[in-house]
């Protein structure tokens, strides 16, 4: 059915495919169970009920938690550390899978990324505060 040089291609498609569907499908069903939640209130107003608490909590604890996480200065910390350690995996790896060749120089990519994440975290830290 597919020809032979086609097959390889496959494998690394399907294999970034798959994380693509799993992040797709996540916010389409947040945005399915925000869409019935507003669907409900309405439905409620629209009845003259009262509408529970706990319903409308959901909504302002979902439109509250963006403001709050991008609020953090922290947020730019944990990327970069991560990809610092990305960077020193890669680079030991590859040394070790190829001694004597270039290929280890792959991990300064993400190691150079964290840095750079770092240091952006640095200068976001000491800046005073502009809510005060």
């Amino acid at each position: 059915m597919f020809q032979p040089y086609i097959t390889p291609l496959l494998i690394p498609i399907l294999a970034l495919f798959i994380p693509i569907v799993a992040i797709v499908a996540h916010h389409l069903g947040k945005a399915n169970s925000e869409r019935q939640r507003h669907e409900t209130i309405r439905e409620l107003a629209r009845a003259g009920q009262p509408i529970p608490p706990e319903l409308l909590s959901a909504v302002q604890e979902a439109e509250a938690a963006p403001k709050r996480e991008a609020n953090n200065p922290n947020r730019i910390l944990i990327p970069g550390v991560i990809n610092i350690g990305i960077g020193f995996g890669l680079m030991g790896m590859f040394a070790a899978m190829m001694p004597g060749q270039w290929l280890w120089a792959i991990g300064l990519i993400p190691l150079f990324l964290g840095i750079g994440f770092v240091v952006i975290w640095a200068v976001v830290r000491k800046q005073p505060d502009p809510r005060l």
